[in-house]
């Protein structure tokens, strides 16, 4: 059989069925009620897999949710398992709870873990995803240009008034726009750091800088993340105690450099990159502590004081 004629599709099992799992696999056969949403609409997918065809039953971190959110889960496990032939209908008992007449035989041949969109695509997390809002029916990938362009249009929708703010200092450097390949990933940051900054303001049209205590209009106020978004885990760049402000009167640009970092006790330290020159007086402006350090946050200034402001702490 050829690569291309082989069929993979995926189905989501939900936390109830566990159980049904570990069956399944004991047992090697997988099946369905007939009446399941996704299994009415996707009988023929089920009716065309045949022996050779790959079914990849994917348990915990996925559900009824929307397509933006499932594509930052991580899948608590996959079970990938090889058909050894195609659907047939039996009432014999298999599963404790209920007979599941549509089946498929099956060959489990391996077990991933912790999975995420880097392993197995935006389009394996997107068809999890539907087969969970489908009761657990299968369901083929769809393209993964076709997945991207509905997460795009997604936060293009949720983001009517524009992903730009007058009042963002961010939203006023002449950015140097992604390739169109990156285009998405952009958007979708800059619509993360827009909610994230608007529930930091809160409203307010002024706020204290948390380096040099200046109280400023907000369009001078960077909202900045203390270990940097680029190098954070989806968790933590969306951990509101990972936000500062930050002023564009120099400190955004000084802490960002590791110019200055806050150490261990709240104070705002020079680092040895601004040991000389300039550097020595721009650093002197800004305050003895910093008004954003609290215990929540402080393993994210340790981040920015070993990986940015490379600071010997042995």
């Amino acid at each position: 059989m050829n690569e291309s004629d082989v069929a993979r599709v995926y189905v989501y099992v939900a936390n109830s069925a566990e159980k049904n799992l570990e069956t399944g696999i004991e047992q090697s056969v997988w099946g369905w009620k007939p009446n399941r949403r996704g299994v009415v609409r996707n009988h023929d997918l089920l009716a065309s897999l045949k022996e050779g065809d790959y079914l990849y039953l994917g348990f915990g971190g996925s559900g009824h949710i929307k397509a933006d959110v499932a594509q930052e889960k991580t899948i608590s496990r996959i079970e990938v398992a090889r058909l050894t032939g195609g659907l047939y209908e039996h009432s014999s008992p298999v599963w404790a709870d209920d007979v599941y007449p549509y089946r498929v035989p099956l060959e489990f041949v391996e077990t991933w873990e912790d999975v995420t969109r880097d392993d197995i695509g935006p389009e394996g997390i997107e068809a999890l995803r539907r087969s969970a809002c489908g009761e657990g029916g299968a369901f083929s990938p769809e393209s993964r240009e076709s997945v991207q362009e509905k997460l795009f249009q997604k936060v293009l929708e949720d983001y009517e008034d524009g992903l730009t703010d007058a009042e963002d200092p961010a939203d006023s450097t002449n950015w140097d726009l992604p390739s169109d390949l990156d285009r998405r990933a952009y958007v979708l940051a800059r619509a993360e750091q827009k909610k994230l900054r608007r529930k930091k303001l809160n409203g307010r049209s002024e706020v204290y800088c948390d380096l040099c205590q200046l109280l400023l209009p907000v369009r001078l106020v960077h909202t900045a993340h203390i270990r940097r978004r680029s190098q954070s885990p989806h968790e933590v760049r969306l951990d509101p105690h990972n936000l500062m402000f930050a002023c564009v009167l120099g400190c955004d640009a000084l802490f960002e450099h590791g110019y200055v970092y806050v150490d261990v006790d709240g104070c705002v330290q020079a680092s040895e990159k601004a040991k000389d020159g300039a550097l020595v007086s721009a650093v002197e402006r800004l305050g003895k502590s910093c008004s954003a350090f609290t215990k929540n946050n402080a393993e994210y200034f340790a981040w920015h004081r070993g990986n940015i402001a490379n600071v010997n702490e042995s």
